[in-house]
This record gives structure tokens, sequence and C-alpha cells, in this order.
């Protein structure tokens, strides 16, 4: 963190200044201990506006939604479950406002910055739990159809892989770069998750310290909108854990504390830099180009797929490959001007420019 800070004074003369707002803070601690709602239907709120829902096959309970008492932290919101949670069952906390605290956000602030601390629960030996920590973007509070999920981080409870996912986000995406193939964490431990959504440029980036990485995506990337903050803008934050296909009788125990979302005007330097690191470790030749463009780098880094897009943000070509560290493109039959070519690699994605003659 230190260098993270160093280097962003060093910045501040020559880029912009990162005006940050702060939307939205909690850490719990002026609640009551006990339980966080009186309403497991998910139709009245409970302390602090959380709404509290047992669905699918989950007997309604309060039980299942407490703030406690957590050392060194002071009070967290702790979803659990001492009794058996039935096939297909699901409990879920979750604020459906979230939309409101967004419209107050300083005009130009575009970048949405989402952080907690997560307590990942202890490892569970069948293979159908999950948890999940979701923004979504519909105005009713569903979150459960996939095409309402901005963000979902999801760990499985048997093995701690950790994965990402979301709208129009791109696939394969691992948080630690040096996984293979999956990204895990370690259980009954407290981690910190960071996301930035950039509606401006169509990125999202993950910061996930205890990997010690950033990794950046595309984001609604499909879309047509000229409004994409207004038209997917973050409505819902919910927490959840599910039985998908077997019933289990274990504890289910997952915590959350110090939420924060951030409005700010830009993506800081550092998470920026960090994906143009690895864009510097990229060549693209020649460029001007008039048909077959190389695109190499000398550090075996493997491309799983390269997306061509044009400048207005449109996705014109996609090729998947297997981990090459050399590949060769064809625009041949491409109008002439400027094309991004989105290189996605199991380091991140890098990003470079090239030129149609």
């Amino acid at each position: 963190m230190k260098k993270h800070i160093l280097f962003l004074i060093s910045l501040l003369f020559v880029t912009p200044v990162i005006k940050a707002q702060v939307l939205y803070s909690e850490d719990f601690d002026n609640y009551t201990l006990g339980n966080l709602g009186t309403d497991p239907t998910g139709t009245a709120s409970g302390q602090g506006g959380w709404f509290t829902l047992c669905h699918g096959n989950t007997p309604a309970s309060n039980n299942y939604f407490n703030i406690t008492s957590e050392a060194n932290k002071g009070n967290v919101l702790t979803l659990s479950s001492s009794t058996t949670i039935p096939t297909y069952g699901t409990v879920s906390a979750r604020r459906t406002d979230i939309n409101t605290l967004i419209n107050q956000r300083t005009p130009g602030n575009n970048v949405i910055k989402f952080e907690i601390d997560y307590y990942t629960g202890a490892q569970h030996s069948g293979s159908g739990y999950a948890h999940h920590i979701i923004l979504g973007d519909n105005a009713a509070g569903n979150f459960l159809v996939a095409n309402n999920i901005l963000i979902d981080y999801s760990l499985h409870s048997q093995y701690g892989h950790l994965s990402v996912g979301g709208k129009d986000l791109s696939g394969n995406i691992k948080l630690d770069k040096n996984a293979s193939p999956y990204s895990n964490l370690p259980f009954s431990t407290w981690v910190t998750l960071i996301v930035y959504l950039d509606y401006n440029n169509k990125k999202v980036y993950f910061e996930t310290p205890y990997f010690n990485t950033i990794v950046a995506a595309d984001f609604l990337k499909n879309s047509t909108s000229t409004n994409l903050i207004e038209d997917f803008k973050p409505t819902v934050l919910a927490f959840t854990f599910a039985s998908q296909n077997q019933t289990t009788t274990v504890d289910m125990v997952n915590k959350y504390d110090n939420i924060k979302i951030t409005a700010l005007n830009a993506v800081p330097p550092y998470v920026l830099n960090a994906e143009n690191f690895l864009a510097q470790k990229f060549n693209v030749f020649p460029n001007p180009v008039t048909d077959i463009v190389t695109i190499t780098n000398n550090e075996n880094i493997g491309i799983e797929q390269i997306e061509v897009l044009d400048i207005s943000g449109k996705t014109i070509k996609s090729l998947n490959y297997n981990k090459e560290n050399e590949v060769q493109l064809n625009l041949g039959d491409f109008a002439s001007g400027m094309y991004l070519l989105h290189i996605k690699t199991n380091e991140g994605t890098a990003v470079k420019k090239v030129v149609k003659k």
C-alpha cells in the first residue's frame, strides 16, 4: 500500500486529480447485536435498511441473519446456519437502495468503487454450496436472474475457489494470476475485495490484496447505450449462501464488514498502471498494418483470446487461442482506421492500438 501511495503522489503533477466521493460506508458498529431483521420474507426492512430473505426451499427464520461481535473488528454482519439447509435453499441479506446513493454522486463521477471485508467461512464437504457477493441493477431488487447481476463474487465452499462474473464480462477472469486453474482463498479468513466499475470506458478492475493483483476486464461490452451508468446503475447489494443440489447439515457462516461505495471521476493511476504494465510486454507489428498483424511477447505470456474493437467500443472480431505467446491476426478485410486489441491472458487483459491502412 505504501508503494501505491508514493506512486499516486508522484503522479499528481502529470495526471488529473482523482475526485473521490464516498456515497456509502458501513461498519455495523452502530447496530444492535442480535437479529438483523424481523421479516425473513424480504418485505419489511430491518436494521440499517437491510432486507432479509429466506427463499427457495429454506424455511423462514430470522436466525440466519445476525449482527455479531468480532475480535479486532467490532460488529459485523453474519449470515449463518446451524440447522439443515434444504436442497435449492437460499438465504440473502440485501439493500435495494443503492441506486439512490449513486444518484447523489457529483456529475462526471462515473467510476464506482465497491469494497468490502469478507470472511470466507469454514470448508464444507458437499460440492453444491456457494457464497455470493452481488451488485445488481434490477430496480425490483431481483438479483437471482443472471442478467440482473453487474458483478458477482462467488466462493465455492468445498474447494475455496473464488470466481467473478457479471454482465458482459470477459470469461476466465483469474483474480490470482499465478493460479492454475482456480483462484483459491483460505477458509475461515478475512479478505478484502475491491472492484472498480468504469462506465466511461466499459472496463472493470478487480483489486484483490490477498493475491496482490489487479485484473482488468471488459464490462458492458455488448451494450449500445449512450448513458451506461444510468441504464446499468447499481441498485442492489446482496450477500447470499445457497445449497444448490444437495441438503447440508453443516454450519454455514459468512461475515461482512467495512462496506464502502465511492464515486470517482477516473480510475486511480496505480490501478491503470497495472493494466498498462502488462500492455508494455506485448509487441504489435507492423503498425500501421495492411493485412497480417503479429502480436507477441518475450515473457511467454499465454494469449487466451483477442478481441478487436472499433473506436466506439463495439467488438468486431473475437478469436480464441491456446495460451500461445505469438499469434497472427488478419485485418485485411477491415476498413481503414484505428482499432483496439484486447489481448486476454492468464495475467489479465492488455490493450494495444493498431491502425489499419
